[in-house]
């Protein structure tokens, strides 16, 4: 057998490759849940004392009616802050048989405006009334219970005696046993001698008793008092009954002497209930017969991310309390006897209602804040909130006490108030002060909503941990093609699930490679698992700082031109979590070069241009010091620019890092302030593989380079900025925002980072260059020196939009535009979101050589659904009747011609160049492509689509082929979405390939054949059927059902190396139309070669082979996984070497450690599997290798995934082995161009010897990037 593997890698690229991967696309964000930790819940109490009906001195309405409105516009909030936290709320009053406070609504998540939640309150805060006195500390007590769990009067279930049964043996008869007394008289109890005409006489005896055990009942009819210690209620008086009543049903019975006891459970109280609130609520949601019903997480989940506390509001003195009154309440709610008000701490005043019991307050909100002392078993914070004129300033002595009630002392601390340590006050407080969640003093309605948001942000938030989001990109250089180069790039995230904010930060950063893995000098970046070490750097942090686990440190985002004061340096603080940050210099006169495709505006819309000179803003000069000032006059008088609406003005001033806050003004600022600090945009690269660009360098007379004097980095990112960044140091020099993101209000609004709104992406696609260089002598004789005449690059929106631009980067500092398409224009109306990664490639088209794009047709949101079904509706979560259609936007594939757009031919189901009506799903690969006879021109592409379809196109370059004619054949190879018996899948579980297939050539005796490698699985929605838990925001809600497994697919091509395959007389194709029945399932269980043979070769041949992602070497599926979880769909997969290595995505795997619950979950994990080719099965010497063939498949040991990846959606990547100049590390070879391994986290997989090959093989991909 002479099995000859197609290229891979990127040896015969012309334009310059980076291996990466991406973390997520579509819905696959769903993968970063909200964390199962650090949940926030508060209690609101309100005053609704008499004088809450008073008004104030310049404030319209009385306090009450502020208080309402403040309410209100808190519920009608949109603050990101506010959806996640349980809130509940309380009143307290004082009335003639009542003081004291009441829950009125529990607490429950928020959720968005007009959620059931927030109506509830609503309505609550609607009926609110003003009612007498101030009792401020039992309601303290009673918001507190509520939160704990506990109650504030004391409760008992007690067993009250009921009825009892005694048995006990009584004498039931008399009997004379004596023949001589045989008489008995039952009245005198005697036996006689004689009985004379019925009159007994003679002598007698005492006759003998006869025993029986006699069941006597009683009923209670008085009782005791009730003993709570005991929480028994015995019986003081039984009454005999002759029965028990059949209708009664004890709680329980207990032994007693001679006898059983029956009794019944009844709530008792024991304690005066005027000043507690328990009672005055209904069993129900809030509490339950004994205790209230604690809102906090579950006691074995509470973690300490987690925040509570309790917001206290009120406009007056606190009165009718007093320690007599309150102990007893914060002795229940603390479940703790052994609490006491004390003589020290804050004052016991007397406003002539009766004593304040602040003393008490004081020593309860100690104990709430230390998790140590209250029974949760986690921290309390107590926020007061002084409302209205009797809380201006500190000079009342009731208000000094609230203040000191509520200021914020401890170290990690977010905010000071007026009795904080460092307040300017005689009556600041030290550490560990008392209730530590804050004092805030308002009159206002406003007052009232911003008060309760930076309490909840006073509870705490989590520093959420970076993550990587991909495979590390390895570069292959366009002046060094022979080798990688010896660093990588990688994509850092800072994902917030659950936070309605337009992106997620990210960055970008280098490092070197060293033996397969990255590292900073002789540490690895990751640990075994992909976790970040956090003394690590990376090459673009010039300072001495670690910023290993930072995504805000480092790398681009620490080299971006942003106007800035200096900024001192933070000391690290291990006990406070606080790592080390360096001092920042000022740069006052800091601006990016930001470009745009705006050619005017015109009725206030912005007009997109067609190609040319990008409008640059603002437009200043190359070298030019610019303030703000300048800016601003940019902003009102540039051309164009001037015109620009207020909105996206504004838009554009924050990406340029001023800060100018998320609401629009009226019109432009009158000043631009530097910065405090740097005020950074910069979204993740979740999906946009950075690409290098060589512009200058210099290679030897083998072929390598030897020195680089320019290069260039690019990528795209959430907020909508295409970067270009000096590849050495990390320096932006440009960035491209495209005009259909400033045209897009919601898309805009990602350009200031933490703007609330739905999640954008940006420019979320993968990009490509094409280059060409001039070549001069170098400095030696065996050297030459190269420059680029032509640096033109190529890429897509994704999930950002549904175009592709073409960009001129030859001058990287002032971006052009070639060309933009997109399904706006004529050509282009089945283009969908623009997810295909473009294909450089030559034809030969109407007897001319034309460069050209090839692209599918894009994605198509309807998919979102994971069993959307062409002619039916989605379910109303995903779009519904919209998406009834008979065909998939982004059905088709397009050449287009790479300088000026134009649409040279096109494929889909009808209207098109060349039909074929199978074509109805989308497109979302990228074209892989191949070259079936060396002339650089490209004959064959092949792809699959969403809807389990595989397909071929042959294109015709022979010389004098009519333009009608170039597109020769589009044949479907493949119906996937069959069963194993060929029937269709119609119930929307067709198979879906969002990743090209990897093509391999191989002989076989005298068949020479491609084989198709392509693998499944459904990216938008990878929790379709996993986990069954923890799906809060998971669509879909429940996971679905029945679900059929992914699949790895051998696919055996024909027909392609026919000779006459391009002649219209070939009709009878040999691998067409193939469905799953004609493929074999589990090749590795073929015994031989023999058995190979006689199965994909002969008159009733196999077209190919698949195997289950979710099974093992055997076939046999691997326990506690759900059918369909495990899925391919990161990138295409990698053919070295007769081996085929497929990333894969497991969301129930067990290969990393458990995550820190107050992080964002990510669900899942990815692995490597292994695949032997061409035929499914490993071989050695005519038979099965079978300890090769069990390191194929899905493989656990010890009960965990083998080959892990890491946490998350992760590919693999294709790298060096070790460091040098470029070339890796060949060995003795002199032919090789390095020793190439599969990039781990701590050392690479693998290693296969690279060798140079100046002739191109006869079949080879590209231009293709995989």
């Amino acid at each position: 057998m002479n099995l000859r593997p197609l290229a891979v890698a990127c040896m015969s690229f012309m334009g310059t490759c980076v291996l990466t991967a991406s973390v997520a696309q579509a819905s696959d964000l769903q993968i970063y849940a909200t964390p199962e930790a650090g949940q926030k819940t508060i209690v609101m109490m309100l005053d609704t004392s008499g004088s809450m009906g008073d008004s104030d001195r310049g404030q319209t309405g009385s306090r009450l009616y502020r208080l309402k409105q403040g309410m209100y516009k808190l519920l009608d909030s949109t603050d990101s802050n506010l959806p996640e936290t349980k809130v509940g709320l309380g009143r307290f009053w004082a009335s003639g048989n009542y003081d004291g406070g009441k829950i009125l609504v529990e607490a429950e998540k928020l959720g968005k405006v007009g959620s059931a939640h927030r109506e509830k309150l609503r309505t609550a805060v609607k009926n609110l009334s003003a009612d007498d006195w101030t009792p401020t500390a039992q309601a303290y007590a009673e918001a507190a219970a509520y939160l704990l769990g506990t109650n504030t009067i004391k409760r008992a279930i007690i067993a009250v005696d009921k009825y009892k049964t005694e048995t006990k043996s009584e004498i039931v008869n008399y009997k004379c046993e004596n023949s001589t007394y045989p008489y008995l008289n039952s009245n005198q109890t005697r036996c006689y001698q004689y009985n004379r005409y019925g009159f007994l006489s003679g002598n007698w005896e005492a006759p003998t008793a006869k025993y029986e055990n006699v069941t006597r009942r009683y009923e209670c009819t008085a009782l005791n008092n009730t003993n709570f210690t005991t929480e028994i209620q015995t019986c003081k008086t039984w009454t005999e009954k002759s029965s028990i009543p059949s209708t009664y049903t004890a709680d329980g019975t207990r032994d007693i002497t001679d006898g059983v006891l029956y009794y019944s459970n009844q709530v008792q109280t024991d304690g005066d209930s005027n000043y507690s609130g328990f009672t005055k609520v209904s069993v129900g949601n809030i509490r339950d017969e004994l205790n209230y019903k604690s809102p906090l997480p579950e006691v074995a989940k509470r973690q300490s991310c987690d925040g509570q506390g309790i917001y206290v509001l009120s406009d007056g003195e606190a009165n009718r309390s007093g320690s007599t009154k309150v102990l007893p309440l914060m002795q229940q709610a603390l479940n703790d006897t052994s609490f006491k008000c004390p003589t020290n701490g804050l004052t016991n005043l007397n406003s002539g209602n009766g004593d304040s019991a602040w003393h008490c307050m004081g020593e309860f909100a100690k104990y709430l804040f230390d998790k140590t002392k209250n029974p949760s078993g986690v921290s309390i914070q107590t926020a007061f909130v002084g409302f209205g004129n009797d809380f201006n300033g500190l000079d009342k002595a009731h208000v000094q006490q609230a203040c000191k009630l509520s200021s914020r002392t401890q170290d990690d601390r977010r905010s000071d108030d007026s009795c904080s340590p460092t307040a300017n006050t005689t009556h600041k407080l030290t550490k560990p002060g008392y209730g530590n969640g804050g004092f805030f003093e308002t009159q206002s309605e406003q007052g009232v909503t911003d008060s309760v948001i930076q309490f909840i942000k006073n509870l705490g938030d989590t520093q959420i941990e970076p993550l990587s989001t991909g495979a590390i990109s390895v570069p292959v250089d366009a002046l060094n093609p022979n080798g990688f180069q010896p660093y990588g790039y990688l994509r850092a995230l800072s994902p917030n699930p659950g936070q309605p904010v337009s992106i997620w930060i990210g960055n970008l950063k280098k490092y070197d490679i060293n033996n397969g893995a990255l590292v900073d000098g002789s540490k690895t970046i990751f640990n075994e698992v992909g976790k970040f070490d956090l003394t690590t750097k990376d090459l673009w942090n010039p300072t001495s700082v670690a910023d290993g686990g930072m995504v805000n440190q480092g790398g681009v985002f620490w080299n971006l031109p942003m106007p800035t004061q200096a900024v001192s340096a933070v000391n690290a603080n291990p006990d406070l979590n606080i790592r080390a940050v360096p001092a920042i210099t000022a740069n006052p006169n800091g601006l990016r070069n930001l470009y745009t495709d705006v050619s005017k505006v015109e009725n206030n819309q912005l007009i997109s241009k067609t190609s040319g000179e990008l409008l640059k803003i603002p437009d200043v000069a190359s070298g030019t010091v610019t303030s703000g000032a300048n800016v601003l006059d940019k902003f009102k008088n540039q051309d164009e620019l001037k015109s620009f609406s207020l909105e996206i003005k504004h838009r554009l001033l924050n990406y340029l890092g001023y800060d100018l806050g998320e609401s629009i003004a009226t019109g432009l600022p009158t000043t631009l302030p530097v910065p405090t600090k740097p005020f950074v945009s910069l979204g993740g690269s979740i999906h946009s593989y950075p690409l290098q660009l060589t512009y200058s360098g210099e290679i030897n007379a083998n072929g390598d380079l030897t020195s680089v004097r320019k290069q260039s980095v690019i990528f795209g990112s959430m907020e909508g900025g295409l970067h270009i960044v000096d590849a050495k140091t990390g320096v932006e020099q440009s960035v491209f925002v495209p005009a259909e993101i400033l045209k897009n209000p919601e898309a805009a609004k990602a350009l200031r980072a933490g703007q609330a709104g739905d999640i954008q992406h940006g420019i979320s696609g993968a990009w490509i260059s094409d280059t060409a260089y001039e070549m001069k002598r170098g400095t030696s004789t065996t050297s030459s020196a190269v420059t680029a005449k032509k640096m033109n690059v190529y890429g897509g929106m994704r999930m950002g939009g549904n175009s592709y631009y073409a960009l001129d980067l030859l001058n990287e500092n002032k971006p052009k535009l070639l060309f933009r398409v997109g399904n706006d224009l004529a050509n282009y109306t089945r283009m969908g979101q623009t997810w295909s990664k473009p294909v450089l490639a030559n034809i030969r088209y109407n007897n001319k050589i034309r460069r050209v794009m090839i692209v599918g047709g894009g994605y198509d949101m309807c998919y979102e659904d994971p069993r959307f079904r062409l002619g039916q509706n989605n379910t109303s979560d995903f779009g519904g009747s919209s998406c009834k259609k008979s065909e998939a936007l982004g059905n088709a594939v397009y050449i287009i011609d790479a300088e000026t757009g134009e649409r040279i031919w096109w494929t889909s189901n009808t209207g098109s160049n060349k039909d074929n009506t199978d074509l109805k799903h989308s497109v979302t690969t990228r074209i892989s492509t191949l070259d079936r006879d060396g002339d650089n021109l490209v004959d064959h592409l092949y792809f699959g689509d969403l809807g389990g379809q595989v397909f071929r196109i042959d294109l015709n370059n022979k010389k004098d082929t009519p333009a009608a004619s170039f597109g020769h054949n589009v044949i479907r190879l493949a119906n996937l979405a069959t069963t194993d018996s060929g029937v269709a899948i119609t119930n929307g579980d067709a198979p879906r390939f969002y990743q090209p297939p990897t093509i391999t050539i191989h002989d076989e005796g005298s068949e020479t054949f491609i084989l198709v490698a392509i693998a499944s699985g459904d990216r938008s929605t990878p929790l379709d059927v996993a986990p069954s838990k923890g799906r809060e925001s998971i669509k879909p809600f429940d996971p679905l059902q029945n679900r059929p497994t992914n699949k790895v697919y051998g696919l055996i091509d024909r027909d392609f190396v026919e000779r006459d395959l391009f002649k219209s007389t070939y009709t009878t194709f040999k691998s067409k139309d193939i469905t799953l029945n004609q493929l074999q399932k589990n090749p590795q269980t073929l015994p031989s070669f023999t058995a190979v043979k006689n199965t994909f070769f002969g008159g009733s041949s196999k077209h190919g082979w698949y195997r289950s992602l979710s099974s093992d070497y055997l076939g046999n599926e691997v326990a506690s996984r759900t059918p369909g979880g495990v899925k391919a769909f990161e990138e295409e997969p990698i053919a070295i070497k007769n081996n085929l290595f497929v990333p894969v995505y497991d969301p129930e795997g067990t290969g990393v450690e458990d995550a820190d619950p107050c992080q964002p979950r990510i669900v899942g994990e990815s692995n490597r599997q292994q695949y032997c080719l061409p035929f499914g099965v490993c071989l050695k010497n005519g038979l099965k290798d079978t300890d090769s063939e069990k390191r194929t498949g899905m493989i656990i040991e010890d009960g965990k995934n083998k080959n892990v990846l890491g946490a998350g959606i992760r590919g693999i990547t294709l790298g060096p082995v070790g460091g040098g100049s470029g070339s890796g590390s060949g060995g003795p070879n002199t032919n090789s161009c390095g020793t190439l391994t599969l990039i781990g986290n701590l050392q690479g997989a693998g290693e296969w010897e690279c060798l140079r090959v100046l002739n191109p093989v006869r079949w080879y991909e590209k231009n293709v990037a995989p």
